[in-house]
């Protein structure tokens, strides 16, 4: 299918907590570089709150005092 302005366009979400996604991104980026100006990528960073965690939880899986998680600690997708 072709676009108006001959580009690709593509999204990558992805958590702190998921190592694969991280090491996917450091590798892909060569190749992304290569693509130059054909591709668009749009990073989403999925991160969750922490309505009733333990503070040893969110001192490991979180940032400013559980307002943003790594880690769905509710097993319930949300943020």
């Amino acid at each position: 299918m072709q676009r108006p302005d001959n580009r690709v366009e593509y999204d990558i979400w992805y958590s702190s907590n998921n190592d694969l996604v991280l090491d996917f991104i450091q590798d892909f980026q060569d190749i992304d570089k290569k693509l130059g100006d054909r591709v668009l990528m749009s990073p989403h960073f999925v991160y969750w709150e922490c309505m009733n965690c333990g503070d040893d939880f969110i001192n490991v899986n979180c940032f400013a005092g559980g307002r943003y998680c790594a880690t769905d600690h509710g097993n319930k997708l949300s943020g």
